[in-house]
């Protein structure tokens, strides 16, 4: 049984479930002062405006949407979830995603998102059609944020790059899909557990920054990258 929510729904003990939340797109905007930008702004999770001289690049999209599935039996797939950016402004910009998955385990024992068991635990896939991209997905156990359920272990990859080339306000809005299914030969020590997949779209300057030349579209590309002259996504 699926059913879509708005809100957070309690992790239940002893079903199989999952929530995937979409996070929410942000704007940003940027100035230029005789051809060169004055700062490299980004923004994520709250709606922000800073005005400057001239020029913006802004991200707009579809609310965020909360898929919640209960009992999910072994061999389920679930419709997926979506997520819709439009990119608006009369400046470029590169675009991109961060993925956060929480996992917790049930009765079973076994949390439902495992990396180190692809034959058994839940499987997650987050894909763009246009441009056709497969962001790849976290395998590193990472902090959790102060807002994951107690108990939870989490993933975490940020800075996915959508296109190596820059977005315009002419780029066509660019939906994000996010789904999971639970392999047929599920174990019963995956019983109960829970996973939630968070999914947020961000932008950032193109100009005066980096380069995409050692990047892939759908793989991080920051400073952290490969590459000397690879994204920076922060202000």
């Amino acid at each position: 049984m699926l059913k879509v929510a708005e809100e957070h729904e309690r992790w239940s003990h002893g079903r199989w479930l999952f929530l995937l939340v979409a996070g929410s797109i942000v704007a940003l905007v940027l100035s230029f002062s005789g051809g060169v930008a004055l700062g490299l702004l980004s923004s994520r999770s709250t709606l922000h405006h800073d005005a400057f001289s001239s020029g913006t690049v802004s991200l707009s999209s579809s609310a965020g949407s909360s898929c919640l599935a209960s009992n999910l039996l072994p061999g389920a797939t679930p419709a997926s979830c979506t997520l819709t950016a439009n990119y608006q402004g009369t400046a470029p910009g590169y675009l991109g995603i961060d993925v956060l998955i929480e996992t917790k385990s049930g009765n079973g024992g076994t949390k439902l998102y495992n990396p180190s068991d692809q034959v058994h635990a839940l499987q997650v896939s987050v894909t763009s059609a246009a441009p056709s991209v497969t962001f790849t997905v976290p395998t590193i156990a990472t902090t959790c944020p102060s807002g994951a359920p107690s108990g939870s272990t989490c993933y975490e990859i940020d800075h996915e790059l959508v296109s190596t080339t820059p977005l315009t306000a002419a780029t066509a809005p660019v939906t994000f899909s996010t789904s999971v299914s639970l392999p047929s030969g599920t174990t019963t020590g995956y019983r109960g557990g829970t996973a939630q997949v968070i999914v947020t779209a961000h932008a950032v300057q193109s100009s005066h920054n980096g380069s995409t030349a050692s990047c892939v579209a759908g793989s991080r590309c920051d400073t952290t990258s490969p590459g000397p002259s690879s994204l920076n996504w922060s202000s």
